[in-house]
């Protein structure tokens, strides 16, 4: 191409800010492809939105755009997002660009992907990604000096009181410490909004703790570092159980977040719609405490809890029966016979170590087709999505920036290769009785996470053998009269 990235990365968006900033809609929506999108978060409206066509896009800038006061759009070159070309097919190069502007509430950022137009030379948005990256007001305070008072006070005494002002009048109480909770309460922290974390553990780090002991996080460490806080360098890849939990704790210490561990909202919040804030009521390790938040975050986890599915013959079983999140290894199945109910990450790893510990017989009953991607090729997307030495936020805003519909239209394109890498795998599952799926599209793995959380498993497992059964009721019925199998565990 005659032109670098950032000259026609720089000529397309000098035309939308003008357009932008103006209100112009028609001239704004021109900028894209017939089919292109925009994918807005909370820039236009108080919701995210994903538009597809002049028409959608038309419609929903029709009454925003000029509201929404567009001023001040630059070009972002920071380190990651510095314009570049993209394959768009094998035949067709795109730009990509990052870019940077104001709203009349937000300090915001987008992104947009371009592809060639019709005539020559001329260029349209795939994509356009606008977000609210900073509430004006409210911007981030940074790193402090740490030297208090001209050198009198102690971080000690600061602290306390920094805490204790906090905990009198808390702007926001979030329920949960895991790490969605504890990041949103560091961001809030930058941002001097005063916030509260309950959890009902009696330590930060626990809701990982409790669950089984072989557990090491699916995901590159590249993926799931924290906000401000990345893991060190000699990090491991995978990073194992006791090793997050430990992690968190450390996090919420040394992010400063007030943490109130034992604890718990009683039901049920009122909120006083003339002063504009919450009647709580915190039980704080036995003590009841009246706070008046302005917000409640709920930071609870993407699962309830626990549930055993009602089956018939269930409490007549001879042998010990109890779901997998009571799982606390397998040394004391060893030269049993164990049932594992399901086939998710769990299944597997509690059946692998089952295995590996001794059980007698593992027999793993599955009431459906399972998704099932080896780790080599899940890991192969995300290094590509999240690149070691990129920070994670960066790998984040542009995942984040590609709107759904291509990200699964592309998972499909890319089906018969996904199946081609894992074809050994996959056999050895389908031989072993596993019925295999690729979701109901054959987009995979991937869109199961976001739409059903279930119904997948990454395998991480060494090779053995284990019976799988399809269904379980009657395997119960056979059961639990003569004992043959002397545990039953659970994963729903």
């Amino acid at each position: 191409m005659s032109h670098s990235p950032k000259t026609i990365a720089t000529e397309w968006l000098s035309k939308f800010t003008e357009s932008a900033s103006t209100g112009d809609v028609q001239s704004t929506v021109s900028a894209f492809l017939p089919h292109g999108f925009l994918r807005d978060l909370l820039i236009f409206s108080w919701n995210n939105h994903t538009l597809e066509g002049h028409e959608k896009i038309s419609a929903y800038l029709s009454n925003s755009l000029a509201p929404a006061q567009i001023t001040d759009v630059r070009l972002d070159e920071q380190p990651g997002l510095e314009p570049e070309f993209f394959p768009v097919t094998s035949l067709i190069t795109g730009v990509a660009a990052a870019f940077t502007f104001e709203s009349c509430l937000f300090h915001g950022r987008g992104y947009f992907r371009l592809c060639p137009g019709e005539s020559p030379g001329e260029w349209k948005a795939l994509t356009v990604f606008t977000m609210a990256d900073g509430l004006k007001g409210h911007e981030e305070v940074g790193r402090e000096t740490g030297i208090y008072g001209a050198h009198t006070l102690s971080w000690e005494e600061v602290n306390a009181k920094r805490r204790a002002n906090i905990e009198s009048d808390p702007q926001v109480i979030i329920i949960g410490a895991g790490q969605t909770g504890l990041q949103i309460a560091a961001r809030f922290g930058q941002m001097k909004i005063p916030t509260i974390v309950v959890e009902a553990n009696p330590r930060v780090g626990d809701n990982w703790r409790k669950r089984y002991p072989t557990l090491v996080l699916h995901t590159p460490r590249a993926h799931v570092n924290m906000l401000y806080q990345p893991f060190p360098r000699n990090w491991p890849t995978f990073t194992p159980r006791d090793k997050l939990a430990n992690w968190l704790e450390q996090y919420a210490e040394s992010q400063d977040i007030v943490v109130w561990n034992k604890s718990r909202i009683l039901p049920v919040p009122r909120y006083d719609d003339k002063a504009l804030r919450w009647d709580v009521i915190v039980d704080r390790n036995g003590t009841l405490i009246e706070l008046h938040p302005a917000h409640i975050v709920v930071a609870a986890g993407t699962l309830g809890a626990p549930r055993t599915p009602d089956v018939d013959g269930y409490h007549e079983f001879l042998g010990e029966a109890f779901h997998a999140s009571r799982f606390m290894g397998a040394q004391p199945f060893a030269g049993k016979r164990v049932i594992v109910v399901g086939a998710g990450n769990t299944a597997a790893d509690i059946c692998q170590d089952l295995s590996f510990r001794g059980a007698a017989t593992i027999t793993m009953v599955v009431r459906k087709s399972t998704c099932v991607v080896s780790a080599k090729v899940l890991n192969a997307m995300l290094d590509e999505a999240f690149p070691e030495g990129v920070p994670t936020e960066i790998s984040d805003f542009k995942r984040a920036s590609i709107p759904w519909p291509l990200v699964r239209a592309t998972l499909i394109e890319q089906r018969e290769e996904r199946l081609a890498h894992d074809k050994d795998l996959h056999d050895g599952l389908r031989k072993a009785g596993l019925k295999l799926n690729e979701g109901a599209d054959g987009s995979g793995q991937l869109i199961l996470v976001y739409e059903k959380f279930g119904e997948y498993h990454t395998n991480q497992v060494r090779r053995g053998t284990q019976t799988l059964h399809e269904q379980y009721s009657h395997l119960l019925r056979r059961l639990r009269a003569c004992g043959r199998c002397s545990h039953f565990c659970h994963w729903i």
